[in-house]
Formats: structure tokens, sequence, C-alpha cells
């Protein structure tokens, strides 16, 4: 997500801290707060460098311990460099560092004052409207009938003003919290031009700490922050956090929320009371049903215990929002019954990028796929991961030598570039690109995009298995890296289409371990040309044709590479490019076209 606030503090003061962000989130504002706090050993990290550039203000929670921080030191300098307004809140006297005082030098020192009359959030909102930040339709209404009187100030005055007028609501906020209780959650921001910025909307929540109790534990806190942060990366989500649940809530209860804030899916995730084992669970407000659950316990061999609230939250999020996530599957599905001339954009999208999946007739279906990705386009001009997904298409056109699809690879370029002019940090955006670099055998583009891709979103699979098809098969090949990467990507996916398995096996082969090669391939959710290739290398041809015989049944589409041979030795059945894997294609495809003649 887009940040509106970025907020710095230090770790120490995270109870205060995060109560005020639970407040600001709960009204509809995009709040970016690290997790971890802020640590003086901790790495200043380009996530956090990326949060700052996007938002709109920093707000500062002063104190001696955030003071003495060096991040802090770097996040305001950053801040002021970057012409973000600086919003400090004084929870306690502490004296201005030096390192600091030219960055807040003019802007006026707010402090607690114990006692003050509290003030609603919305007073934040009407004063985030006049910095020309979206906080919905409903506030803004509001924040339009509160400044319609005001006489116009000099630009400078205004600012000014408007600093200590934003900082001074910030601070009365914070004091209704702190003394008068919570705050009633409402609708969250809602896009107006669904036609500019049309997002899968995801609620966030967590449980409270048992079924009779109204706190959340600093564990179930962690892990909230950590998939809001993460899940942030995924571009087509708009993430909002709501309220907690009791460990024993009703489906009614998650069907009222969702109604009540209008949202389509609520992601409920929290961690066991012995701090074990996470779970998480997917509601979906259509068919009022739980579509999707899983649980790590700390002992599961696929998770680091020292880092297991990390990876599980990875893990989370990846298989939620991904390419082809829980969230894309249950779109696809839930399209089937629709008639075509009906699709929205999402379901369009959805749609789309089913043609990964496919092994068909190529020309038909990514035919079929342009017409639903230009139908998209269309509903939704700005969408950046449409203009990559039609990217993909046309990337895949022209490898595939397609007939119905000319100057593929010059419309993949301009697709891709498009993408990325209109969201830089849109990870589908630049897989596509990279799938496009590798087309044109543009290595030296490919390794700068894979570098600039794993800080764009490193817990989107299809990014990570196109990372490590590159390092397979890229012009510097690093096979252990590349299997590293695709391994994260098969676990961070939970349902991996064909070619991540194809992609990895790819490893085996090189270090001509086909057993394994073969182990894996069985893994795929499909029938693969690659099993057939390996049971023939292995010496069970009996078994190698009949496989064969069964995939031409199931795809017919297979027999052009048998018809064209010759033509099509360069462009085999699989990627691979070892002289047994090659030799054995040709072997099988002989075999099986004598079988037919007979």
């Amino acid at each position: 997500m887009t940040p509106e606030i970025f907020v710095s503090y230090s770790r120490e003061d995270e109870k205060q801290v995060f109560e005020v962000v639970d407040q600001l989130r709960a009204k509809g504002l995009k709040v970016w707060i690290d997790q971890q706090g802020i640590q003086g050993a901790k790495l200043w990290s380009q996530e956090i460098v990326t949060a700052i550039e996007k938002s709109k203000i920093l707000v500062l929670f002063a104190s001696k311990r955030a003071f003495a921080s060096k991040n802090v030191a770097k996040e305001i300098a950053l801040a002021s460099e970057s012409e973000k307004y600086i919003l400090p809140v004084f929870m306690e006297e502490a004296p201005i560092p030096s390192s600091m005082k030219y960055h807040l030098a003019g802007i006026q020192h707010l402090v607690y004052t114990k006692g003050q009359v509290s003030a609603p959030v919305d007073n934040i909102l009407s004063a985030l409207d006049n910095l020309s930040i979206d906080a919905g339709p409903k506030h803004r209404e509001t924040a339009s009938q509160n400044n319609s009187h005001q006489a116009p100030q000099s630009s400078e005055a205004s600012r000014r003003n408007l600093l200590l007028a934003v900082a001074m609501v910030v601070i009365m906020a914070i004091l209704s919290f702190v003394f008068f209780g919570k705050v009633a959650h409402e609708k969250p921001n809602v896009a107006e031009n669904l036609s500019i910025n049309i997002l899968n909307p995801v609620l966030i929540v967590t449980n409270f700490e048992d079924s009779d109790s109204e706190t959340v534990s600093d564990q179930n806190r962690e892990l909230r922050e950590m998939l809001i942060n993460k899940l942030g990366r995924f571009r087509d989500y708009n993430i909002t956090q709501g309220p907690p649940f009791s460990p024993d809530s009703s489906t009614k209860e998650y069907v009222e929320l969702a109604t009540q804030l209008d949202t389509r899916f609520i992601l409920h995730a929290f961690v066991s009371n012995d701090k074990k084992t996470i779970r998480a669970k997917a509601f979906e407000n259509q068919n009022k049903r739980f579509f999707w659950t899983t649980s790590f316990d700390e002992d599961d061999p696929s998770i680091d215990k020292e880092t297991f609230l990390d990876d599980a939250t990875s893990i989370i999020s990846a298989q939620i929002a991904g390419y082809d996530g829980a969230i894309h599957r249950w779109t696809v599905e839930n399209a089937k019954d629709t008639p075509t001339e009906e699709l929205n954009y999402l379901q369009l999208i959805a749609l789309t990028k089913r043609i990964w999946e496919m092994q068909g007739d190529p020309e038909a279906e990514t035919q079929q796929s342009l017409d639903y990705i230009r139908r998209a386009i269309k509903l939704n001009p700005k969408s950046s991961s449409a203009h990559a997904i039609q990217g993909q298409l046309y990337g895949n056109a022209y490898t595939m030598k397609l007939t119905s699809v000319t100057n593929g690879l010059e419309l993949a370029k301009q697709s891709t570039s498009r993408a990325i002019q209109l969201d830089p940090q849109n990870g589908i955006a630049h897989l596509a690109r990279l799938w496009i670099s590798m087309h044109a055998k543009d290595f030296l583009l490919s390794r700068q995009l894979v570098k600039d891709s794993k800080e764009i979103n490193p817990y989107e699979p299809f990014l990570l298995a196109t990372i490590g098809f590159y390092h397979l098969n890229g012009d510097q090949t690093n096979p252990k890296l590349g299997k590293d990467y695709l391994e994260k990507a098969i676990l961070y996916n939970g349902k991996p289409q064909l070619w991540y398995y194809f992609a990895l096996e790819e490893y085996y082969v090189s270090n001509d371990q086909f057993q394994e090669a073969l182990s894996l391939s069985l893994k795929g959710p499909e029938s693969s040309v690659s099993t057939c290739i390996y049971y023939w290398i292995l010496g069970d041809k009996e078994t190698a044709l009949k496989k064969f015989a069964e995939f031409v049944a199931i795809k017919p589409s297979s027999t052009r590479f048998l018809e064209h041979e010759e033509e099509n030795k360069s462009e085999t059945l699989y990627s691979s490019k070892h002289p047994k894997v090659l030799a054995a294609q040709n072997e099988l495809f002989q075999a099986y076209k004598n079988s037919v003649k007979q």
C-alpha cells in the first residue's frame, strides 16, 4: 500500500505508539510503521527508504529514546530532504540532538498535556485533506465544510499553520485514546474512481487474547503489523486493519464486519496462547465462507525457529496475495458462471493469468487472453499490473512464434515500460519486464532487473520463480542460487504452477541427477513431457512411451512438435539444452511416431 503517514519511533515507546496507529488505521488512513521498532543495531533497509519516499507525512514520536537512535535521525533527514511534512509529537521532555535541529527548525514543538479535552480522529482526516491526501469521500466532505469559510493565507503561513493544526490533532487523538478509551472503527477508505484504481480490498484482523478479553497480545499485534507491511508489497490489494476478533467468533460476525466495512476479503491470523502455532484463514463475503486456511508450528522444518513469525507471515502474504495465490484462484472460480460480457476488471485479470497454467492451443489461448487483458485495461487504464500482464502475453507470443501476434517483442517492451511508468514499485511489472529482457536476450538488463526485483517484492512467488529461472538459464548461470529461489517460490505459493517444477528440475538435470528430477516432476499439478523424458533416460522406455501417449491425448496441440521436428530442435518442449535430454526427447518422439504408424 502507498502510505499516507510514515511513523518514526523508538521500540521502547511502541505500546503508546501502536495505540495511535490502530486508531488512525481504523479511520481508513494508510500508516506505515516498522513493526520491529527502531533500534541502533538494526539495518536501515530499502523497505524503510521506500516507505518514507512514498509517504505524505512523517509523524515523529519524540522521546529521549527516539532521539538517541541513529536510524530515527536518518529517517528525519530523508523526510526533510524529500520535502515531506514532519509532525513531531513529544511524548516526554527531551532535548533535540544537534543532528536533527536543522531538519526540525521552525516546526512547533508539541508536547502531551494531561487533562486536555479529547478531539475526534476525524479532525486528522480534515487536516490531511488540506494536504491533498485522500482520506475517503465521507471525511473529505466534512473537511470541505470545516474549511469553506477560511480566508486565504500565504503559502508559507498556510504551511506552518497547517503543520501545527495537524500535529495538535494528532496529539489530541493520542490523548483521547490514552485517557478516554477506544475509538469505534469506521468504514475504510474506498477508491472513488474505479476506472483508475481498482483494488482487491483485504481486511486484516487478529484475536483478542481470550474470549473474555479486549486486549491484543504483543505477539498478535506484531503478527498483524508484519502482515500489513508485507501485503502492502502486493500492489493490487487495498490492505486495511480491522478490529480484533474473539477466538470463538461466529461466521455471522465476519459477515457483519465485511458488510459494514464494504470489504470483499477478511484475512484472520493469530498466534496461539503458547506462541508456538500460527493460524490463518481467509473469508470471502460473496458466498459467506472461508476459502483458504493454513497453520504453522515452530517445529515445522520449512520454517526457521529463530525467525518463526517473520517466515510465517511471509508465506501467508504470498499464498494469499501472490500472482496465482488463493485470492486469484477464488476469483477465477467465481468467474466461471459469469457471462463473458459481464466480467469485471478483477475477473478479467485473473482469467488472463490462467494462460500460464494452460497447455492447449497456444494461438487460441493467447488470443482469448489478449481479449481479456485489453478489456481489463479499458476498464482500468492506469493499472500497472494489467499493462504488465499484457506485456507478458506479447513476449510469450514472440518466443512461441505465434502467427496471430506480429511484432510481439516490441509490443511487449511498450507494455512493460508503461507498467513500470505507472507504478515503479509493482513487483508484477518488474517480473514482466524481466521475462521480456530474457526473451530479447538482453541479459545486461536482466541482471539489473533481478537486482531491483529482489527489493521490490521479496514475497511474490512468481517473481521468485522468475529470478530462479534466470539464474538457471541466463548468461551467467548460478544453479545453486536458482534452486534456492525456486524452492522458496514453491514454498511461498502453496499450489505452484507446473512451470515452477519444470524450472527447478533443470538444477538436477544439470548435475545428471535424473532420478531426483523425475521425483520432482511427479510432484507437479499435472502431467508433463519432462516426466516422460526422465523415464526414458532412466531406462523405463515402456512407461515413458505410455505416459507420452497419455499426454498427447490430453493436449493434442503438442503434436505440432512432432510434425515439425527439424524446425523445433532449437525450440524444444523442454527448456533444457542438456545433451541427454535432447537425445532422449528426439528418441521418444520418434518412438511415438512409429507406434502411431503401427
